[in-house]
């Protein structure tokens, strides 16, 4: 904020000093003609000077006038809000060309608005391409837009002509004048790009430090993110399995005391032992159905309301949308239409693979093929991540997944991809073999 406040004072002051400048040429070059006419010394000066000077009045009319107007432009196109690039564009070159138009209303006795144009523009533009073309244009308005270069093309009355009207003293005071004021405005332009790309740098640092801190802050909350939906998940399972357990427990006590009343009675009442073993066969299928439905809790909720296809793809699209990875999926295996268990297991295993693609590879691409041949299913993830080290160790995540795939005759290998054959690109891979069966219908 300093620093701004310091670019906007320096940027005034160097409007007020172009003023004065502009003012000091023009009515030097004014007065000097009228004073050559009040005396009647026309003869002498244009003698010395060799043309004839404009009208007086032009240089300070017109050489104002566009200063004004080039003022009005500079301090309103901040205000203007403008952000159309082209709008922004026009304003530029509407900036370089009254400046231009200044340089050549003082006969090109002074190109120095140039600076103070170049310091306002490199300010203004943010396209990089513009910004040096405007640079290069500017540095050689003000490096070549002088008399002393030009004279051949303008055929104007040089300015030390005008000086030399003066005796010797009041010409060192003029020309003394005309050195300081032009060193004070590559003074304060100087200072104005040291503090302008000064300003730019630690803007630049500090964005990258508050980027730095947000990623941090971003994978900090992944991994609590992960880990709450980690216990949230053995909460659950906990909770199902005892009560599994306390619904097993009680079924299977209430089975087994009263098979064995039933043995008991079953010679000396056969009917008493029949109905005993009825009630028993009745809290069997009781439990089986309270077994059925605690099970059924652990199925994911995307597939109680969508099928596996659609409930991949979504999980792959949230994915997508929470984590900024790129994920890549190519399905090939036809209609995903298996057992419950499978597609239970397959939609976790697709999961952990990209949870700990992101997680722990910290992968920004993520390849997932599914393909089938016959009643085999291979799903193949590979990422572009750190991979898994030259010592590659099975943790919770591929170990709960190598049981769940072994529960269903599955297989599980995984490794760095630099050690594949057809593949030798950096990264981790996890390929997946699954015999399929035909869709279990529910009893």
């Amino acid at each position: 904020m300093d620093n701004e406040k310091t670019l906007s004072s320096l940027s005034r002051l160097m409007f007020v000093l172009n003023l004065a400048i502009i003012v000091f040429y023009s009515l030097l070059c004014l007065t000097t003609t009228l004073r050559v006419c009040d005396s009647f010394g026309a003869y002498s000066f244009l003698s010395s000077a060799g043309q004839i000077p404009p009208p007086p009045w032009r240089m300070p009319l017109w050489a104002l006038g566009q200063y004004l107007l080039l003022c009005a432009v500079s301090f309103r196109k901040n205000r203007w809000g403008i952000e159309r690039f082209e709008a922004r564009l026009l304003v530029c070159l509407v900036e370089i060309l009254l400046c231009l138009g200044v340089t050549a209303s003082l006969e090109f006795y002074y190109s120095g608005a140039a600076l103070l144009v170049l310091a306002d523009l490199v300010h203004y533009v943010r396209n990089s391409f513009y910004r040096i073309c405007f640079t290069a244009a500017l540095i050689l308005l003000f490096s070549f837009g002088r008399y002393e270069i030009l004279y051949p093309l303008t055929g104007r009355i040089p300015f030390s002509a005008y000086l030399d009207y003066y005796n010797q003293t009041v010409r060192s005071f003029f020309a003394g004048t005309e050195s300081l004021l032009i060193c004070l405005n590559v003074l304060l332009f100087v200072l104005s790009m040291i503090l302008l790309f000064t300003g730019q740098k630690a803007e630049n640092s500090r964005i990258r430090k508050l980027n730095k801190q947000l990623n941090q802050a971003n994978e900090r909350l992944r991994d609590y993110a992960f880990e709450l939906e980690r216990m949230a998940e053995v909460r659950e399972r906990n909770r199902l399995a005892r009560e599994i357990h306390d619904t097993l427990g009680h079924t299977l006590t209430g089975i087994i005391m009263g098979s064995d009343a039933g043995l008991a009675l079953f010679d000396a009442a056969p009917e008493e032992a029949k109905k005993r073993i009825q009630v028993v066969a009745q809290a069997a299928r009781d439990g089986l159905n309270d077994v059925r439905r605690s099970i059924k809790a652990l199925r994911p909720d995307a597939l109680e309301n969508t099928t596996l296809a659609e409930a991949l793809e979504t999980m792959i699209s949230n994915f997508k949308a929470t984590t900024s990875a790129e994920v890549f999926y190519d399905q090939q295996a036809g209609p995903l239409v298996f057992a419950q268990d499978e597609e239970d297991t397959l939609y976790r295993v697709v999961q952990e693979s990209m949870t700990n693609a992101v997680r722990h590879g910290h992968a920004t691409e993520i390849h997932i093929f599914l393909t089938r041949r016959d009643n085999l299913l291979t799903i193949d993830v590979r990422d572009n991540g750190l991979g898994g080290g030259e010592d590659v160790k099975e943790g919770f995540g591929l170990r709960h997944m190598r049981e769940r795939l072994e529960l269903l005759g599955g297989s599980l290998t995984f490794g760095n991809r630099e050690t594949l054959e057809e593949d030798g690109e950096r990264g981790f891979y996890i390929l997946v073999s699954l015999p399929i069966r035909e869709k279990e219908e529910e009893a």
